[in-house]
């Protein structure tokens, strides 16, 4: 019994030595610049927001209702309001698509009143920005509003 244990004692001592020989020298080997590029890559694709970025600002869309006159100004009036800004990639390799942006209109206390989503169908290039544009109408209460990426697909090419 005792001459079973020690043999398969033996055996395994060479069995994780040999093993150990074999992986540390290819775990020695230097990585190819392709195979870096392959692994940043990888990594940006899995966290999108971690990348993407978006800011803008928000005017009203002032509407002309009556043209000036002889002895009247010009009237105009709101009809909603634009918000204009960019959404930026900084990853390095890594493309998206499909960008959902979340638009947070919040009153004076900063209390959320309401969320809106809205997808841009676009391609955003590595350590690109892109500008977009949208029309909305915020409720009557809202003082502030905020920007953030929901969510974005990776582009496997």
């Amino acid at each position: 019994m005792k001459k079973t244990i020690t043999t398969l004692l033996i055996a395994t001592v060479l069995l994780a030595s040999c093993n150990n020989g074999g992986s540390s020298a290819s775990a020695n080997r230097p990585k190819t610049p392709e195979e870096l590029k392959a692994e940043l890559k990888q990594q940006e694709q899995m966290n999108p927001l971690q990348y993407l970025e978006a800011n803008g600002t928000m005017k009203e869309n002032r509407v002309q209702t009556r043209e000036e006159g002889l002895f009247h100004a010009a009237e105009f009036s709101t009809d909603g309001y634009n918000i204009e800004g960019t959404i930026k990639n900084s990853a390095t390799v890594a493309r998206f698509k499909d960008v959902v942006l979340t638009i947070k209109f919040m009153s004076k206390t900063e209390t959320v009143i309401e969320e809106k989503d809205y997808p841009f169908y676009e391609f955003y290039n590595p350590n690109s920005t892109t500008p977009f544009a949208l029309k909305v109408y915020p409720p009557s209460a809202m003082e502030k509003f905020g920007l953030s990426v929901k969510s974005a697909t990776a582009v496997n090419q």
